[in-house]
């Protein structure tokens, strides 16, 4: 008895032995550099590409660092290397802490290098690497993303993975940009039968930049003046099989994300052109999506047929005509405004998706796929070649809930 007690005590010593060792491994916050940008650039060396790390001070901003802190709270270095994995190491020539991608959010690719056909060769080591989560967002930036990541300088958010946050989530509900993770990037580059859409960013603000309708610029041609940061998110780049071919301003983008039903948008503001004004006004409107698109295809002709209905519900936010909308034969008017409007910029899209850019920008296929009992029907069917002399009618459903404050006539 008094062996079988000994050796259950010295059992319990050896457990409890090994609880106490848990922290073995344990790493401290301030011994790692987070990178939360990387930049890729085409490089002047044969066989390399040019690296661009945006590294983020842990301690700037935190209860830890505390407010009187006098580090800075981001370093960018820019080099040369093979790859951006093994970077990694070559970084650490440099940096005194161990560079860690675990909190990696953006990757700003160069428009230039988005359009070499070795891109997509190398882009794909991302899925090699474990500390890269298929979340991270890529950016196509109009300049060099070394010069990108020195010029963009947030005045209110001094925060680099704060800023990014907040720019890429504010514009993927605004519609501006497109919701482009890795995960989608190598999905659709995998199906092969759709284009895909990266958000369109630049530090550099065009010279003389002509203005237009509030959705319809590109990065970089928003003419903005004051205390500001003149990085801009707005508008696409859009790939085919992993290479960038051509450009979408904001409204083609918003006009592609509501046309989308996995992206997660909101509520949209736009202008819509006023009907009951002969001086080519417009009035402001809140745009709501609420329900999933109804796709309908006729796939049996020589000609493919898509039909597609898109509910979305109206909220008229201005009216610089006075109309009355109290009278129903002018909501009437404004609602067959709204639904002609949407109709026009949607057929506008769809023949250019069909004659410049040769390809749907959001997963249209997969809609045709149920119209085939097998993946050998649809390959023969050759979706590719048929969306190019498809009929495509779009249909909008409007509803509109809020007619804005109406006056009330006075009374004598």
């Amino acid at each position: 008895m008094k062996k079988t007690g000994t050796v259950c005590k010295l059992l319990m010593f050896l457990f409890i032995v090994c609880l106490l060792t848990g922290c073995w491994d344990k790493e401290e916050l301030e011994d790692k550099a987070y990178v939360i940008g990387l930049g890729i650039d085409r490089s002047n060396h044969k066989g390399k590409i040019k690296v661009t790390m945006l590294l983020a001070n842990p301690e700037v901003g935190s209860m830890q660092g505390g407010g009187g802190s006098t580090e800075k709270p981001r370093e960018i270095i820019t080099f040369d290397a093979n790859d951006f994995i093994a970077a990694k190491g070559t970084a650490n020539a440099i940096i005194s802490r161990t560079i860690s991608y675990e909190l990696l959010k953006i990757f700003i690719v160069s428009e230039e290098f988005a359009k070499d056909k070795n891109f997509m060769t190398i882009f794909s080591e991302v899925v090699m690497d474990k500390e890269i989560r298929m979340d991270s967002y890529l950016a196509i930036s109009k300049e060099n993303a070394s010069e990108y990541f020195l010029k963009n300088r947030p005045k209110m958010e001094t925060r680099p993975h704060k800023y990014f946050q907040y720019m890429v989530n504010h514009g993927i509900e605004n519609g501006l940009i497109p919701d482009s993770t890795l995960f989608r990037f190598f999905t659709t580059t995998e199906r092969g039968t759709d284009l895909f859409m990266a958000m369109y960013t630049s530090a550099e603000k065009d010279k003389n930049p002509k203005v237009h309708r509030e959705d319809e610029y590109m990065a970089g041609q928003v003419n903005a003046t004051g205390e500001l940061d003149d990085t801009q998110f707005i508008g696409s780049a859009v790939f085919r099989n992993g290479v960038m071919i051509g450009k979408l301003n904001g409204q083609e983008t918003r006009t592609v994300n509501i046309l989308d039903d996995t992206t997660n948008i909101k509520d949209l503001l736009l202008d819509i052109p006023d009907s009951f004004s002969n001086n080519q006004e417009q009035f402001a409107a809140r745009v709501l999506k609420t329900k999933s698109n109804k796709v309908k295809m006729n796939v049996k002709g020589a000609t493919l047929k898509i039909d597609i209905t898109i509910p979305l519900k109206i909220e008229i936010m201005s009216n610089p005509s006075m109309v009355n909308f109290a009278k129903k034969r002018n909501q009437q008017i404004v609602k067959r405004q709204i639904a002609n409007h949407i109709k026009k910029v949607n057929e506008k899209l769809f023949k250019k998706t069909q004659t410049k850019l040769k390809g749907a920008p959001f997963p249209l296929s997969m809609y045709a796929r149920r119209y085939f009992g097998t993946i050998q029907e649809f390959k023969k069917f050759n979706w590719r070649k048929s969306y190019l002399n498809a009929d495509i009618r779009v249909h909008p459903s409007i509803e509109i809930i809020d007619f804005g404050k109406q006056a009330k006539p006075t009374k004598r």
